[in-house]
């Protein structure tokens, strides 16, 4: 299921998903780390990216794991972060052939984070966006990007909704994640769930994706572990939602990391058993 420094040659319906960068270093190797994510995959005779980490250190990763950024057919930005559009400008200089999709909720805003005390600019840098009209898909609705794979841009909140949430900003006002995206990808396996930092909850993103046969999940789940200033979701809630997810999705693995905190991890893990993987920077799955 992992490799430490290189994809494999695939073979047959196999699918497979790189976790490009990621804030946990890989233990078998010196791939880069940062606050940030960016997760490739192929499927449809396509090469996928969503997300770019927080600067170009994922097409660093990239070239050491054998993977081209200038053949990367579609790129799917999950949300507004610079966490995980941050390396954009190193993209647009590799790969002059990729659509890229955003949200159209993002346009005229700013985005801030408090949750370190001061009053952060997260926002993507918008001169990219503005300098190449022609590589950017602005999308509001549910779309599919081919075959196998549907963008989800309407997540409704059926579920409670991530407690770190309310360090988060658009402009002035608490951020309603109207700009967060996900992926589903019908595989022979089953389908799975590619989500970012899943601010609208994990429960929330997999109902909003009606998946009728899940296999995966593959993502953050902001439950980020509390801290002397910060109490965010307690033992017991993290206990609920493990088993909320293991009730609905019996079958699902959950393969996560980014922004899941160690503590969450763990909770998680005891819930879920063999169900639940943690992922690193150069992270390798085969479907």
């Amino acid at each position: 299921m992992l490799s430490p420094s290189a994809i494999p040659e695939k073979s047959g319906e196999e699918m497979r998903v790189v976790i490009l960068i990621d804030n946990t270093p890989n233990p078998h190797t010196d791939l880069q780390t940062e606050h940030g994510l960016s997760i490739y995959f192929e499927v449809d005779n396509r090469k996928w990216l969503m997300d770019v980490g927080a600067s170009g250190k994922f097409e660093d990763n990239a070239a050491r794991l054998g993977i081209s950024i200038a053949d990367i057919d579609c790129l799917v930005l999950s949300h507004a972060h610079r966490d995980h559009s941050g390396g954009l400008a190193n993209f647009i200089k590799q790969n002059s052939k990729a659509k890229i999709f955003i949200s159209s909720h993002i346009a005229g805003n700013y985005y801030y984070s408090t949750r370190r005390g001061s009053k952060r600019d997260i926002s993507p840098d918008y001169s990219i966006v503005e300098n190449n009209p022609e590589r950017f898909v602005l999308v509001d609705t549910d779309i599919r990007l081919s075959e196998s794979v549907m963008l989800h841009c309407n997540i409704p909140v059926l579920f409670g909704t991530p407690k770190a949430n309310r360090t988060l900003l658009v402009n002035d006002l608490p951020d309603d994640f109207l700009h967060e995206m996900a992926l589903c990808i019908d595989t022979p396996q089953g389908d799975i769930v590619l989500s970012a930092c899943t601010h609208l909850g994990i429960l929330n993103t997999l109902s909003a994706c009606q998946c009728q046969d899940l296999y995966a999940y593959i993502g953050g789940t902001h439950l980020i572990d509390s801290d002397a200033e910060n109490k965010y979701e307690t033992d017991e809630q993290l206990t609920e939602i493990a088993y909320k997810i293991k009730s609905l999705y019996p079958q699902m693995k959950l393969i996560t990391g980014h922004c899941t905190g160690i503590n969450a991890q763990k909770i998680l893990s005891e819930t879920l058993g063999e169900k639940f993987i943690s992922f690193y920077s150069g992270f390798i799955i085969e479907i």
